[in-house]
């Protein structure tokens, strides 16, 4: 198999481990042994600039210093060597070498797979195909750079994110990185997996769409894949204050809400409004309630957001036989908005799992092996188009969020035969987004998240321990059990400065605030579920049998929309002690790969 990946951005940094002899840098080269601080691949005669790591003693100064006298340029601090990257001329490298408070030059090399390209023809993926991706993988766009933050069940370590993935807080209370339930892992993979799993895989790497960026992931579900809207609105705070910090430009949201309460008042729609004037495109699974009309969930409801409903990509590149499956959610919108806005595609789709999740659990026959799953969806669609629109960011970095959304309408391609409430304008084309001229058109701001945030819950409710008493999460209250005060969030700066102490590394989290609230020492405890239906849907053609789909159409799949089937009693999420899923079943009853081809 000829699969070829593009060489990391990462540096290697290679350090010797003896300290080089104290020599004036003055001294002449030829009168000097090698040093045992140089790295001996590394050329020593002629002019040539040579990209070097050099480590110092104890501080990078002396390093600056040493690098200027021998005719060298810094290129970037390297304060975990005590040292800099910088270029120096080949025959003053042992001079650099040698000089005081150096402790040694060594080859800038890049890690690299096989080659440094991928193939979109060498790959398991056809919605990279599909979407026209591949237009930009050809020129060398792999979206490098571009931060999409997953606000989803968090993102488990894997292979395909490794040197991509910033874990931000924990907003389930899990304790835990990991993403137990297994939603937002597959997420994560559809945007940015860049199939290290799978690159010896017979048919193809898996990957996803923009297999350089990386991901911010934001967890706010545990097990169960259930949360309150309170969490998800604090968890969109987070990212509008961090959006500087890991260059977020996309957020995707896989998930929805049946409320019915209008976009000028919910403050869901307010906080995917208030996203979008930050600069960041908001990417919004439309839900997966049809075939019914006027199904699109909360906030894929939003006039401003970007929408995106699944269509079946057959996989392959040929438009011709793609169809829109049933589940797909339709439009318009209550109040008459067309939704959604596109298809992308999201059945049967493979993707990177989390291992041991409920979703695996639930679903043993949708399992590839090693490190994969299939699954189907407008989550999925949504996923992909996160991935699409990171290609169009990295390659046009000043579009605004109008204009991205706009490039991504206007070159869409409608589908023969499918009903515009379920197609929208049709398939996301990338290659034809790359090239749309930017239009100067600000799309109105109707929200002003004044309303209910009852209302916002569309009849879920889940149960936390206020004080050490459980209590039903109902009315104007949040998770934590004091008064919502839409005026307050409303009007409050979404910085920096409203997380008072945060010093945010990986996953340090401390002394944090929000609106002026303080978030007080993880008394997100003891919640549950509340015995309601969440959805307020009938599935009326196919059953819900022990977790997974029985109809002959999801058989081998996983159909979940974010929160996933009620847990059963019992079942707990913010704050919940994490316990792992049961095991799987053996390895056999996993999917061979010759069997998972889309």
């Amino acid at each position: 198999m000829d699969v070829r990946f593009r060489r990391c951005a990462a540096r290697i940094v290679l350090v010797g481990l003896v300290v080089a002899a104290a020599a004036p840098l003055t001294t002449p080269t030829a009168a000097l042994a090698t040093p045992s601080g140089l790295d001996p691949g590394l050329p020593t005669r002629g002019s040539a600039m040579v990209p070097v790591v050099v480590a110092g003693v104890t501080a990078t100064a002396a390093v600056d210093d040493a690098v200027r006298q021998a005719g060298g340029t810094v290129t970037a601090p390297l304060p975990v060597v005590d040292g800099v990257a910088a270029t120096v001329p080949a025959s003053r490298l042992a001079d650099l070498a040698a000089a005081p408070g150096v402790r040694a030059v060594t080859a800038d090399r890049a890690a690299s797979f096989a080659d440094n390209t991928f193939d979109p023809e060498t790959v398991a993926s056809p919605f990279v195909r599909s979407t026209t991706a591949s237009s930009a993988w050809s020129t060398g766009n792999y979206g490098a750079g571009i931060g999409v933050a997953v606000l989803d069940t968090g993102v488990s370590p894997m292979p395909d994110l490794a040197g991509r993935l910033v874990h931000g807080p924990d907003f389930s209370g899990e304790g835990t990185v990991v993403d137990t339930f297994g939603h937002g892992t597959v997420m994560a993979s559809l945007v940015a997996g860049n199939g290290a799993d799978s690159a010896a895989r017979e048919g193809g790497a898996i990957t996803g769409v923009a297999p350089a960026a990386h991901i911010v992931a934001v967890k706010v579900a545990g097990a169960n894949g259930a949360t309150d809207v309170s969490t998800i609105l604090e968890a969109m705070h987070w990212i509008a204050t961090y959006r500087d910090q890991f260059n977020i430009r996309v957020v995707n949201l896989a998930w929805g809400v049946p409320s019915t309460q209008s976009v000028a008042l919910d403050p869901l729609n307010y906080a995917v409004e208030r996203l979008w004037d930050l600069g960041i495109v908001v990417v919004v699974a439309a839900g997966n309630s049809g075939p019914q009309f006027g199904t699109v969930t909360k906030p894929g409801d939003d006039p401003v957001v970007l929408t995106v409903g699944a269509y079946n990509d057959r996989g392959d590149a040929s438009p011709g036989n793609d169809n829109i499956p049933q589940w797909t959610s339709r439009g318009p919108t209550q109040e008459g908005v067309a939704k959604p806005d596109v298809v992308a595609p999201g059945r049967t789709i493979l993707a990177g799992r989390s291992y041991g999740s409920a979703v695996e659990h639930a679903n043993p026959k949708a399992l590839v092996m090693p490190s994969y799953i299939r699954g189907s969806g407008t989550s999925q669609a949504s996923a992909v188009t996160s991935g699409v629109v990171a290609l169009l960011l990295a390659a046009r970095p000043e579009l605004t969020p109008d204009q991205v959304k706009a490039a991504i309408k206007s070159t869409a391609h409608r589908m023969p035969n499918a009903n515009p409430n379920a197609q929208g304008v049709g398939r996301v084309d990338l290659a034809a987004a790359l090239i749309a001229q930017p239009t100067n058109e600000v799309q109105p701001r109707p929200a002003t998240g004044l309303g209910s945030i009852e209302a916002s819950r569309g009849g879920g409710h889940v149960v936390a321990d206020c004080n050490g008493v459980a209590t039903d999460i109902v009315g104007e209250i949040d998770v934590r059990c004091e008064a919502w005060d839409p005026q307050m969030w409303t009007t409050s700066q979404w910085t920096g400065d409203d997380w008072t102490g945060v010093s945010w590394k990986d996953v340090d989290w401390s002394n944090a605030t929000w609106d002026g609230v303080s978030w007080k020492d993880g008394t997100w405890t003891g919640v549950s579920w509340k015995d309601t239906n969440w959805t307020g849907v009938s599935w009326k053609e196919w059953n819900w049998t022990n977790g997974r789909w029985v109809a002959f159409e999801y058989e081998g799949d996983f159909l979940t929309a974010f929160w996933g089937k009620k847990p059963a009693p019992g079942n707990k999420i913010r704050g919940e002690v994490y316990t792992p899923p049961p095991e799987l079943p053996a390895p056999e009853a996993a999917v061979p790969d010759a069997e998972a081809q889309p």
